[in-house]
């Protein structure tokens, strides 16, 4: 394996340079909350629809943040060449077109996306190692755009992440990650054009298979979301045998298990395969075929994480086989952690594949969770990574105050605009950014004031967001979320509903606009055009078909000088 490793540093040296001018292009800010989330849909899933509908609800994403992208072909398996140009650059396209290329960190997945991805075609001439197998997860394929995007081969290394925080001396450094940072094979975030860029991912559900049913994925999601600065005092195991799924990684155990009690967290390594009669259970790193989580009695406190080092964790294809099959990674989420992985083909026990011990400690540090995952595993091209990639129990947030703008004010003219924060644990601030209907428009310093000229906007309903980010290595945020009414002219548009017409099984529902203008006012689902009234006043018939259940909000836009914005309407569809 030290030799696999050796040579892999060596061709990342030799094609640096060829891969280095796929990055988007654009300024580093930071990230780490749902301003930073380019979540896709699939519309032809009610399914994928309805997950993605509660995730927008519980996190607040922007609706330009949602990208509707189409999948008919398998929810399993794709070939690379159907990932590249129907997945991945469509969508790298899409954040382009959004002008958000310089703020999204996250490229997440709902439901009904193929959870496997096989490059064995792109290379028809390549003879591989069993250790670099040609078969992607779809998260680690997403993660490792770059390489993904020009069909480099050097995808399949153990060694491919240089986000990874390599433990060095028993001791691992937890660090935010930002979508246009670049990183070099020591590990050091570098200038644009010196290193390889990537973007954390995850799939909020798997539906397909062994995955989850809604009900389930939706309850771990509002779960996950209900832990985020909890700073929960549960306990984290380690779970040691004498397998060969256990020894790749059980050396460094008690290194993690001292990192985390000097967080003044509860830390043990116990024998075994796996658990039995443990309760508030905050994270668990095994190896073993055969879990058990029905029978163990166990209890995972919400934001908790599970990782087990077994073969076919990630495999949610059913397969016919004598005698139980491997445990995968959904029953981790089935019985109420936040998020877990596992492989999608098998790896060979190679613990690069794999999450070092030291994921709860990146995670206990206030590291988000696609953050604590990325940053503790080397070669993440096979694992299978399923949860809430914005859940931080651990975190600390700070409070963010305004003065100059109130929520639900109306405005007109230029607002200035002066942000402040409070904090249980003060720590100093490093930018505030303004951001209005999802995008960040100034950034400024701690003292500093912005000032937003409502002018340009369009007359109507706006949300306006302002984020802090510590000046930490973690880079922890707080937000104020609000929102306002600009009134530069006299003209408004409406958007409402009646609730009551909603029911289970109902296959439409009905709209109405009322604008003072006659121009043309289109109704939006997030991003997606649903329909259009042409006089300005009218009603519109929506299939639920295309919406999905859960809460989704609405909103009509008539376009004009200025332009109308309707205030948003949520309603939540049975």
């Amino acid at each position: 394996m030290k030799a696999v490793v050796a040579t892999s540093r060596k061709l990342f040296l030799f094609f640096l340079g060829s891969i280095l001018f796929i990055g988007i292009s654009a300024p580093s800010h930071a990230g780490g909350g749902p301003e930073n989330v380019f979540l896709l849909v699939n519309p032809l899933s009610r399914d994928s629809l309805t997950v993605a509908n509660h995730y927008i609800d519980l996190r607040q994403l922007p609706p330009q943040n949602v990208f509707y992208l189409p999948w008919t072909r398998s929810k399993s398996d794709a070939w690379g060449s159907m990932f590249r140009k129907e997945i991945l650059l469509p969508t790298l396209e899409e954040i382009g077109k959004r002008n958000l290329g310089g703020q999204i960190d996250y490229l997440i997945y709902s439901c009904d996306y193929p959870w496997r991805v096989n490059f064995t075609k792109d290379f028809p001439d390549e003879k591989f190692p069993p250790v670099m197998r040609p078969l992607a997860s779809l998260t680690g394929a997403t993660y490792l755009w770059a390489f993904a995007k020009e069909k480099r081969k050097e995808m399949f290394s153990p060694m491919t992440n240089f986000y990874y925080s390599t433990p060095r001396g028993g001791m691992t450094l937890s660090r935010s990650f930002r979508g246009q940072h670049q990183w070099d094979p020591e590990g050091r975030r570098t200038a644009p054009g010196k290193g390889i860029p990537y973007l954390l991912s995850t799939m909020l559900g798997v539906t397909d298979g062994r995955g989850n049913s809604v009900d389930e994925i939706i309850r771990y999601l509002k779960s996950a979301h209900r832990a985020d600065g909890t700073k929960p005092k549960g306990n984290i195991y380690y779970v040691k045998n004498n397998s060969p799924r256990s020894t790749p990684r059980d050396k460094e155990f008690p290194k993690a298990v001292s990192a985390l009690r000097l967080l003044g967290l509860q830390a043990e390594v116990v024998e075994g395969k796996f658990l039995e009669h443990k309760r508030n259970i905050m994270g668990v790193t095994c190896g073993a075929p055969l879990l058990n989580i029905a029978q163990s009695d166990c209890h995972f406190s919400p934001g908790a994480l599970g990782d087990n080092l077994t073969s076919a964790g990630g495999l949610m294809t059913i397969r016919k086989l004598k005698g139980p099959d491997q445990t995968p990674l959904t029953d981790f989420l089935r019985f109420g952690a936040a998020g877990a992985s596992g492989t999608v083909t098998e790896p060979l026990a190679v613990p690069h594949k794999f999450p070092s011990p030291f994921l709860h400690v990146h995670y206990a540090r206030g590291c988000s969770l696609a953050e604590a995952f990325y940053q503790s595993v080397a070669g993440p091209y096979q694992l299978l990574i399923v949860g809430d990639p914005l859940c931080q129990p651990s975190a600390d947030f700070p409070v963010v105050q305004l003065k100059g703008i109130e929520d639900r004010a109306f405005v007109s003219g230029t607002l200035t605009i002066a942000p402040s924060t409070k904090s249980s644990e003060p720590k100093p601030i490093g930018t505030y950014d303004l951001y209005v209907d999802g995008k960040r428009i100034q950034r400024i310093r701690p003292g500093g004031k912005f000032f937003l000229d409502t002018l340009p906007l369009d007359d109507g309903f706006h949300e306006v967001r302002v984020v802090a980010t510590e000046k930490t290595a973690v880079e922890t945020q707080g937000r104020w979320i609000g929102n306002v009414t600009v009134k530069n002219g006299r003209d408004a548009v409406q958007l409402q509903a009646d609730q009551s017409q909603f029911r289970s099984g109902m296959e439409s529902f009905t709209v109405e606009v009322a604008s003072s203008s006659k121009t043309p006012v289109t109704v939006f689902h997030n991003s997606r055009e649903l329909g259009k009234v042409d006089q300005g006043n009218g009603k519109l018939r929506v299939d639920v078909e295309t919406v999905g259940t859960g809460p989704i909000t609405l909103v009509a836009l008539s376009q004009g000088e200025p332009g109308l914005r309707s205030r948003p309407l949520r309603l939540v569809i049975p």
